[in-house]
């Protein structure tokens, strides 16, 4: 019984986090290369507009000392800013065209000040845009400037999901002023790439007492995809593993705590954990990338008539404070429960049990270590459960995620996954 529960499986998955950030250069990004003819305070300007490309070329496009009389507070950046139309003329656009590149699983937040004139030019409207090449990836018109104020605006896109033409094209940033006989002011511009990783998990790892844990993961991604693989014991600590890992036809006996690959466009990494102790040691998998994975865990149980049994659990993302777990612990059949704790704090979980009638028929606590995990039979450690069907509720206290999956077990020794509902 014990060594059944032992390999019940929980996935667990964390939202899409950034890593590290990275400023895009940008030639001219304030606008103050260019020197208008006046003194601070005072209103002048010049057609130039140094790193930029006017468009059309005969638009009233330039840089100007911002004036203390069309905007009190002055430019957002420096002294100088950008502008696009005038009264009486057609509008236009500035753009230009970056030496970096659109890379894969990134997050890019484009920011930027736009203004509208105190006087008697009325502001028409904008639209700023992220290009890769030719295309847009992301714009905004929005938030509008009070009159004689900038505003701040963001355009935010992210890389994982890219048409996979996209990719390596140089980006672009367009700065249009979309009304005739307006005139619309533009400041301090910055571009942040943030390459991201996505954190999902399959567990419990069970390895050793007739048990082997087989993990595969596909690559979504367009890209290459670096993948780490990061073994956790009950109590959330590296768990060494002997392990063997298959890539490309070409496969590798190691141990250790993780493990840590590249795996190209929509190829596939299998990692097989087996031992030959007696003792079943148990953890759960994190998997941690660049870019989507997919894939699922297999567990394998051997029986003394050396025939096996398994069961699959998909890895998955998203984990929850609270999910719903169904059991069935009758006509001989018996269910395990496995439950991980998906944050960096020890949380007590709540335990609400139904029967299958909807009474509730108990109230538990579940202590969980940080980024820990327990697996258990659901008779074990509820006793009110025996002979019956239901429903347990298991509720993180802290709010954070917790997630879980269980297993039914027949008395034959043959096993199937529950998944849970949330």
């Amino acid at each position: 019984m014990v060594n059944r529960i032992l390999v019940v499986a929980a996935l667990i998955g964390l939202a899409s986090l950034p890593i590290r950030a990275a400023d895009v250069p940008i030639v001219n990004a304030g606008f103050e290369e260019a020197v208008p003819p006046c003194g601070a305070g005072a209103f002048c300007d010049t057609a130039a507009v140094p790193g930029w490309t006017k468009s059309p070329a005969t638009a009233v496009i330039g840089t100007w000392r911002v004036s203390t009389r069309n905007f009190p507070a002055g430019a957002p950046e420096g002294v100088n800013a950008a502008y696009i139309g005038y009264n009486g003329m057609a509008n236009g656009s500035l753009s230009q065209t970056l030496s970096a590149t659109l890379q894969p699983n990134t997050a890019y937040t484009l920011v930027y000040s736009v203004g509208a004139r105190l006087d008697a030019i009325a502001f028409g409207g904008y639209s700023v845009e992220l290009r890769a090449g030719s295309t847009i990836l992301a714009s905004s018109s929005s938030p509008t400037p009070r009159t004689g104020t900038f505003v701040i605006g963001q355009v935010i896109y992210s890389s994982i999901n890219a048409n996979p033409g996209l990719l390596g094209q140089r980006l672009e940033i367009r700065l249009i002023g979309l009304t005739p006989d307006t005139q619309e002011s533009f400041d301090k511009i910055s571009l942040d790439a943030t390459p991201t990783s996505m954190t999902s998990s399959a567990s419990q790892i069970a390895v050793g007492g007739a048990w082997k844990t087989s993990l595969t993961l596909v690559n979504l991604s367009a890209a290459q995809n670096p993948v780490r693989v990061a073994f956790r014991g009950d109590d959330g600590r590296p768990l060494t593993l002997p392990f063997v890992v298959t890539q490309q036809g070409a496969t590798q006996a190691a141990s250790g705590s993780s493990v840590e690959r590249t795996v190209q466009p929509g190829a596939t990494l299998l990692i097989e954990s087996e031992a030959p102790s007696s003792a079943t040691v148990t953890g759960w998998a994190e998997v941690i990338s660049s870019g989507p994975v997919a894939g699922f865990a297999i567990f394998r149980q051997r029986g003394p008539d050396s025939r096996d049994s398994e069961g699959t659990s998909p890895l998955e993302s998203g984990g929850t404070a609270s999910l719903l777990l169904p059991f069935d612990n009758t006509a001989g059949f018996v269910t395990g429960v496995a439950l991980v704790n998906a944050t960096s704090e020890a949380v007590i979980v709540t335990a609400t049990i139904r029967d299958d009638n909807g009474a509730q028929i108990g109230l538990q606590a579940v202590a969980l270590p940080a980024m820990g995990h327990t697996s258990f039979g659901v008779t074990d450690r509820f006793s009110m459960t025996s002979g019956r069907r239901g429903i347990i509720e298991f509720r993180n206290t802290a709010g954070g995620a917790v997630t879980g999956l269980g297993l039914r077990f027949s008395s034959f020794g043959s096993f199937t996954s529950i998944p849970p509902a949330r």
